[in-house]
């Protein structure tokens, strides 16, 4: 969820606690309320042809006279430098896979600086004379490929690089890149993200093209690879990231330097990092699942009955999807704007504004259920494109419809009921298309897990709840299309599901009711 409550995360809401729906119209950052979202490079997303859907889609709505198929316009602009993502072309760098991220920077909260180096092991795929970083407003002081001084180049949105020697496909290199500079959020396709600077401390938001205005990086979903964060802060500041804490040590320039490992793939998307008075609250859920979480010292008492509820929701999830994903879970409670709630990996990052105090009201149970649900959809299987943004969105808001009739909030049957009927009103591409500007809007939420509803009631309860099993155990450490989770649909309920994802995931305009159910 890269902005928690936008339209598409209030239409539950709206029927259950519409007194919390004027506080997050203001944050809110989709066009469906109104509110132009504007990239530097928005583009529309070509209209599919046969050849261009997902392979077991046999049904094509865009030939089709049906006046409610999504509309066509030019394709976007490619890049040479990016991986052919329909949506930002820029984005990524071909030839190269990386495998591991070692960041070590300093932090000085005074001037807004970062300082410092990444070493990423990278393997080529592809013979390279030169290869490219993604890295935005950042001054390059040196780089290294395999211990040898390379050629580079500072491009507007790439860090262009030369080694001494050529990269050879199917071979690991080692790059070092040291680098400065005063990130600031804003720097990113339209969308605020990137480092954020606060009167506590400071945050990364990076969805979707974040990482790269603080770290040179592969930016683009498509490749994860496992990370340590060598954080540097003034003495009696807390530096948080993902994974494990590995260790706390005073520094040489008498501050402290804080070491994270995440030792298992991640998207740069998904990269958490906090400085700031945090205290570290450690835990286990009752299924086993170790639980740290860190939250403002201030706060630790008024946010605690979050941090209980943590548990309950893991095992009631457990036993939907499956084993969770991942080796730890917990929360970051960060001094953001309110309405802010990101699935960072392995510990979601969430706004004070929306959790003190935490009396686990609607809204709360909605935000806790969805990041948590993102572990497995998002996370651990992550979209191969952002075009795919459905297969983390709409899986986690159907995983919070779940949560909240559990809480005997509201229903599934209900939630579902009025999201179908509010589709409609908002228009736009269809859920399995959204152009840049829709990435986040209503289609890519509750109007896409109106889709799951739809597919739900067409296999039956039995075998679409395996087919999210395996989707996320299958398919752990990976990216995926949505080609993929299409195929293992229709593998695991013997059905041709073409016309239903025709139907339901391709067309701006969808049936009215729901299936007969299974």
């Amino acid at each position: 969820m890269r902005r928690a409550l936008r339209f598409g995360r209030v239409a539950v809401v709206v029927v259950l606690v519409p007194v919390v729906l004027a506080p997050y119209v203001a944050t809110s950052c989709s066009s469906d309320l109104g509110v132009t979202v504007q990239r530097a490079d928005a583009v529309t997303v070509p209209t599919p042809s046969p050849t261009t859907l997902p392979e077991p889609v046999t049904t094509d709505p865009v030939e089709s006279t049906d006046p409610a198929g999504p509309e066509t316009s030019p394709p976007p602009g490619e890049s040479p430098d990016g991986v052919g993502d329909a949506l930002y072309p820029s984005l990524g760098n071909p030839g190269i896979d990386v495998r591991d991220y070692d960041i070590a920077l300093t932090y000085d909260p005074t001037g807004d600086t970062i300082a410092g180096s990444v070493t990423i092991t990278l393997a080529a795929t592809a013979d390279r004379a030169e290869f490219t970083l993604d890295a935005v407003d950042l001054t390059i002081d040196a780089v290294r490929v395999d211990g040898a001084d390379a050629a580079f180049v500072v491009e507007p949105e790439e860090l262009r690089i030369t080694p001494a020697s050529p990269l050879v496909s199917g071979r690991s290199a080692t790059v070092v890149v040291e680098y400065h500079g005063a990130p600031d959020a804003g720097a990113g396709l339209g969308l605020l993200s990137g480092w954020f600077h606060t009167e506590m401390g400071s945050y990364v938001l990076n969805e979707p093209d974040g990482a790269r205005t603080w770290l040179p990086s592969n930016d683009h979903p498509s490749d994860k690879a496992t990370f340590t964060f060598r954080l540097t802060v003034p003495a009696g500041i807390t530096a948080v990231a993902n994974g494990a804490l590995a260790s706390s040590a005073p520094s040489p320039d008498g501050g402290t330097t804080w070491t994270w490992r995440e030792s298992e793939p991640m998207a740069t998307y998904l990269v958490l990092l906090l400085t700031g008075d945090y205290q570290v609250i450690e835990g286990e859920s009752s299924s086993g699942v170790p639980l740290l979480s860190v939250v403002l010292r201030s706060d630790v008492e008024s946010v605690q009955p979050c941090i209980d509820s943590i548990g309950d929701q893991i095992d009631f999830l457990v036993d939907l999807f499956g084993p969770y994903p991942f080796d730890r879970y917990g929360i970051a409670v960060t001094d953001s704007f309110g309405g802010l709630a990101m699935e960072t990996q392995g510990r979601s990052l969430f706004s004070r504004e929306d959790l003190v105090p935490c009396t686990l009201e609607p809204i709360q149970e909605l935000l806790l259920s969805h990041e948590l649900a993102h572990q497995w959809f998002g996370n651990a299987v992550t979209p191969a494109q952002w075009q795919d943004i459905w297969l983390n969105e709409s899986f986690a808001t159907y995983a919070q419809w779940l949560w909240l009739a559990e809480a005997d909030v509201e229903s599934v049957d209900s939630a579902a009921g009025t999201a179908l009927s509010l589709r409609a009103q908002f228009g736009g591409n269809a859920t399995g298309l959204p152009g840049a500007d829709e990435l986040f809007g209503y289609n890519s939420y509750d109007g896409g897990a109106v889709v799951l509803h739809a597919l739900r009631l067409t296999v039956g309860d039995e075998v679409f709840f395996t087919i999210l099993n395996r989707w996320a155990a299958e398919n752990n450490g990976a990216s995926r299309t949505t080609a993929d989770f299409i195929a293992l649909a229709e593998s695991e309920s013997g059905l041709d599901l073409g016309d239903f994802f025709a139907t339901w995931l391709y067309r701006r305009v969808i049936p009215t009711e729901f299936p007969a159910p299974q």
